[in-house]
Order: C-alpha cells, then sequence, then structure tokens
C-alpha cells in the first residue's frame, strides 16, 4: 500500500513517478509549524500558489507523469490541504512525508530519550494521519531526514535512530538527504548498530558528487540510490551515473527525479520552467545513447512502486 494525499493507492496505480520533488517550500517556519502542529492553513495562500503549481504538473501529465513525491518536510512548509487539492485538480497521486519537524538544537538542550520520543512522533504522524482533510486521513508515505555537511553530528545521529526506529514500527522508508559521499559510510555505520532494513533506506542525491566507490558500497548494502538532481543540462554527467549503477545489475534500486520547487520555477516563468526536463532532455539523451526509453520508463515506475510501497501494520487493517 502506498500512501498519498487523496488515501492509499496499491502499487500498481503509482504509474510513472518524480521520486524526489518540493511543491513549495516554506522559508517562514512558524507558517510550516502552524500548518503541521496546529493544522491551520492560509485558503487565499493555497489559491494563488495553485495558480502557479497546477500548470507545471499538467504540464507534467502530459508527458506521462502519474505521481509527485513530496519531499518538502514539515519544517519545510509541506501544505497537505494544498497537495490534496492539487492532486484532486490535476487527477495525480502526491506522496507526502513526515520527518524533521524542528531545529536541531533541540537535541542539545533535551538529549535524554530524544530517538525514543521523535520516533513515537513520527510513529503518531503515521498512525494518526498527517491530517484529516473531506474525511481522509492523510498518512505520510516516508520519512524525509535532511543531514547537515561534515561529519555526523549527535542530532543527525539521534534523527536517523529514530527513522530506523519508525520504519521498523510502520513500515514507511526513509528517503535521506545525504549531499556529501563520505558521511554515507557513517551512516551505514548507524544503519549497521541499529540492524536497520537497507531496502527501506534511501540515499537522496547520490548524484550530487556521483562517487563510484560510494555508490557502489551503497549497492552492496541495500540500499536505494538516488539519482534526483536530473535538472536541465545535466543530461550527460547524470546518464554516466546511471549507467554505471546499470553496469552493477543496480538499476532496479535506482529513483530518479530533478529536485526542483515547483512554485518557485511556476513563478519564475510559466512558459519555460524547466521541470519537465527529465522527459525533455533526459530520457531522450539516454535514448541516442543506449539506454532505452522503456527501460528509463521501468525505471520511473516500478522502482518508486516497490520503494514506497509499505508493509502493512496490523493495526492499520
Amino acid at each position: 500500500m502506498i500512501y498519498t494525499a487523496r488515501g492509499p493507492i496499491h502499487k500498481s496505480e503509482l504509474g510513472v513517478t518524480l521520486g524526489h520533488e518540493h511543491i513549495k517550500w516554506e522559508t517562514d517556519e512558524f507558517k510550516a509549524n502552524t500548518m503541521y502542529f496546529d493544522k491551520k492553513y492560509q485558503e487565499d495562500s493555497i489559491l494563488s500558489d495553485l495558480n502557479y503549481i497546477v500548470p507545471i504538473m499538467l504540464d507534467i501529465k502530459a508527458r506521462g507523469g502519474r505521481s509527485v513525491v513530496e519531499t518538502s518536510p514539515p519544517i519545510g512548509g509541506q501544505n497537505v490541504k494544498l497537495l490534496k487539492m492539487l492532486s484532486e485538480q490535476v487527477d495525480m497521486h502526491m506522496i507526502p512525508c513526515t520527518g524533521w519537524n524542528m531545529t536541531k538544537q533541540l537535541y542539545d538542550v533535551f538529549p535524554l530519550h530524544f530517538e525514543e520520543q521523535l520516533a513515537n512522533r513520527w510513529i503518531k504522524d503515521f498512525k494518526e494521519g498527517l491530517d484529516t482533510i473531506d474525511g481522509i486521513v492523510i498518512r505520510p508515505g516516508h520519512i524525509k531526514l535532511l543531514l547537515d555537511k561534515g561529519q555526523l553530528s549527535n542530532s543527525d545521529k539521534a534523527m536517523l535512530i529514530a527513522a530506523v526506529k519508525a520504519s521498523k514500527e510502520t513500515g514507511m522508508p526513509i528517503h535521506c538527504h545525504i549531499m556529501e559521499a563520505k558521511m554515507v559510510h557513517e551512516v551505514m555505520e548507524v544503519l549497521d548498530r541499529e540492524h536497520a532494513n537497507y531496502d527501506k533506506f534511501l540515499w537522496a542525491h547520490a548524484d550530487q558528487e556521483s562517487n563510484k566507490e560510494t555508490v557502489k558500497r551503497a549497492a552492496e548494502k541495500g540500499m536505494w540510490i538516488g539519482i534526483d538532481n536530473v535538472r536541465k543540462g545535466t543530461s550527460p554527467e547524470k546518464f554516466e551515473l546511471l549507467k554505471y549503477v546499470m553496469s552493477l545489475n543496480y538499476a532496479h534500486k535506482v529513483l530518479l527525479s530533478q529536485d526542483y520547487d515547483f512554485y518557485s520555477e511556476g513563478k519564475e516563468s510559466l512558459e519555460s520552467h524547466p521541470c519537465t526536463s527529465i522527459f525533455d532532455e533526459f530520457i531522450p539523451y539516454c535514448y541516442e545513447h543506449g539506454i532505452k526509453k522503456e527501460e528509463i520508463t521501468r525505471i520511473m515506475t516500478e522502482n518508486p512502486a516497490n520503494f514506497y510501497d509499505m508493509d502493512a501494520v496490523e493495526s492499520q487493517k
């Protein structure tokens, strides 16, 4: 079962999916926390935002896209009411998330039982829903983490441990932003100590440095690989990494996406926005250089369906 803004769907319904995008990143953390904790939304703002986001979604749909994964955690302003309205207007699936929803300094103030309390919050988000709108309980379809650069901090370690606990309890996969390949090895040490299921863990932004040695190590562990900055003008370098992953016989555990902010791009220009670059540039480039369109379509259909498909939870049956 995959949890979307319109309720749960079977994995066969997901279709071609962009596995890492942002509908609208909210820089005002007070507003973001008000939506997450108080379930209060600015209706006028939502209607205004839709004017910029709906055309982009329709452009994606016109090229065969059927689903989008929202990777803005609650502190990034994930607006589940906006997601639901958008999903209904364009008839596409939107997968919301839970995850990092507080300043990391809270760990330094309240380190005692931090992992358990944070895990319990994310478990509650799933079991009770991020919100209930029009009778639909909107549950998160994944846990989104954002790790800082440099050495893995105590707060980041705690978030990883909490995410593993919550994942084991609910079946939610972990979608983890890691910008530096060297940090992946530290992350693996934490995951190994927690006996984490690597089949539930995605290294988002593996293409930031495209470190083949680390990508190979991640593949050996069974970790999912995110090639998710497939932006305008990047096709050659992204193709090379995908080709390498395919040489490892690991194409079945890759997620492809663009990591655009649809609202910002739409507000900049609805006529020349880059949010369909993966369809307009990358897929044709892959075809020209030896990867069939059918293979990319399979990667964008079957892989996200498998990653975001959650194990049945007894209490939710």
